[in-house]
């Protein structure tokens, strides 16, 4: 069963606060702009027109690679009206967007635009985007992954708890003036029906093991979730690769433990209940750690708490099937292998375990699935792989499996974050890092992980917000500050890949 919980959107005060000074008594060069006291982020403007009442949602966006997250309304607004003379620290020199939005937009902003306010044609925008360091504002149905959906007050319209009412960037079309706010509000913009919207949350790496045990025991089996539990139990799916299995009488030697042979205690599911997992992937390392009795244990306890798994199974032919998970409308199927040469992959026709990646017949399940309007999400325990780009076996799989057709292709083995790479149909990130596992202190970069929120809308992947979250000891770990953020962002993009031009990605070929 799908959790749909609250959303705190607050979370983002945790690490998006890019506030910009705002110096508004200058005017923009040659320009006298309508007055502007009227507008108000809270009362979304109605355009005039005698058509039948609807609303559209827009969204302003960044190359995916900004490490600029939020900025206020009184910014924008400031930005459209008097353009980057006076707004100087505003995060770019122009915002990009077609004539009819910027029909649209006029009376939200209740002035025409600055000369920072750039029209451009629809089919060259995420180029100029791209090519120049543009932002650009687009109609929420036309969001695609490449772009970076950025918060204004706080609140974006990726969130799966976004109130249309309340955000600036929503134009209220046709009706008459008759019609009172309550009329106004009653409409669902035709272009962000909510029912239609699900947030994907993927992880990294969970081994509830060592260290990270060690502060379970005396704290608690929920303490290592504490500080990031309410977001990650926002996400209308949550994805968990919990890589050990649970033992009924688990009780490690020290030689076990030296030769990183695991178990986890029966206990510990609740941590994964109470951040709401809702999907757990089975193709780990260490499942047939304990023998065939755990693994068979474990499958019997994910099916008793309603915990959906894939990659690993009873055997392998429940091991290879796809894990199918339909919400608001959005179809999606998991599919996950273990990449590794074979003998951490122990499923077979008698036995349980994980599986191992069969590329050849993993890419026919995801042109069965395609053909069928399922979204394929791919998830590998690849490599282990300490560096942000990733190795020749694991970009082989990862783009065999996206040019198949898998909207997404993450790693889940990494124990630090990696690079992306998203093209126009692929979304592919090499590794998240750790979600839950003892590496703090290992290396620097052990101790600092993402996490993936992917939206999809009407049976499309729109956007992706990236969480940074970073370990304070063996278990725990918090959000990072934007002051610790932004160079983990920076070094992730350096190496990533964006293939914004058409011709680009068989050019790299």
């Amino acid at each position: 069963m799908i959790l749909i919980l609250l959303f705190l959107v607050t979370y983002s005060s945790v690490y998006a606060k890019n506030t910009i000074g705002l110096t508004t008594d200058l005017p923009f060069p040659g320009s006298k702009p309508t007055p502007i006291s009227s507008v108000n982020e809270t009362n979304p403007i109605q355009s005039s027109s005698e058509e039948e009442p609807y609303r559209l949602v827009f969204a302003l966006t960044a190359p995916f690679t900004s490490t600029v997250d939020n900025i206020s309304f009184d910014q924008l607004q400031n930005f459209w009206v008097f353009g980057k003379s006076n707004e100087k620290d505003f995060p770019t020199e122009k915002i990009l967007l077609s004539a009819e939005t910027a029909s649209r937009l006029a009376t939200v902003f209740g002035s025409s635009p600055s000369n920072s306010i750039v029209i451009a044609s629809p089919d060259r925008i995420l180029n100029d985007v791209y090519q120049n360091n543009d932002w650009a504002i687009l109609p929420f149905d036309q969001l695609e992954s490449r772009y970076k959906v950025i918060h204004i007050n706080q609140a974006s319209p990726l969130s799966n708890t976004f109130d249309h009412n309340k955000w600036p960037l929503t134009v209220n079309i046709g009706g008459n003036e008759n019609m009172s706010k309550e009329d106004w509000d009653s409409i669902i913009p035709a272009n962000r029906d909510p029912n239609k919207l699900t947030t994907l949350m993927l992880t990294g790496v969970t081994a509830m093991v060592r260290g990270t045990a060690q502060y379970m025991d005396v704290w608690g089996p929920e303490y290592p979730g504490k500080n990031i539990r309410d977001v990650l139990r926002s996400a209308d799916i949550l994805h968990v690769n919990n890589e050990v299995p649970f033992a009924q009488v688990c009780q490690q030697t020290p030689d076990q433990l030296n030769h990183l042979v695991f178990c986890s205690k029966s206990s510990y599911m609740n941590l994964l209940k109470d951040i709401g997992t809702d999907v757990v992937e089975l193709n780990g390392d260490h499942f047939q750690d304990f023998g065939d009795e755990a693994v068979i244990y474990t499958l019997d306890l994910y099916q008793k708490n309603k915990i959906a798994y894939y990659g690993g199974g009873y055997n392998m032919e429940d091991a290879k099937k796809p894990l199918r998970v339909d919400h608001n409308g959005n179809k999606f199927a998991f599919i996950g292998c273990n990449g590794k040469e074979i003998g951490y992959a122990a499923a077979s026709e008698t036995r349980p375990g994980a599986v191992h990646c069969d590329i050849p017949s993993i890419i026919k399940q995801i042109q069965s699935l395609k053909k069928d309007g399922i979204i394929p999400i791919v998830t590998f325990q690849h490599i282990e792989y300490y560096h942000i780009s990733p190795n020749e076996d694991m970009l082989a799989d990862f783009q065999a499996v996206a040019d198949a057709g898998a909207v997404i292709v993450s790693g889940s083995q990494s124990h630090i974050p990696m690079a992306f790479e998203i093209s126009k149909d692929s979304f592919i990130h090499y590794g998240l890092g750790n979600l839950f596992f003892d590496q703090a202190f290992f290396l620097p970069e052990t101790s600092e992980a993402t996490l993936d929120i992917h939206t999809f809308y009407a049976g499309k992947h729109i956007g992706t917000e990236v969480l940074t979250i970073k370990f304070t000891n063996l278990a725990i770990n918090r959000f990072m500050t934007m002051e610790e953020r932004i160079p983990v962002l920076n070094r992730i993009f350096a190496e990533t890949k964006i293939d914004f031009d058409l011709n680009q990605r068989e050019a790299n070929k």
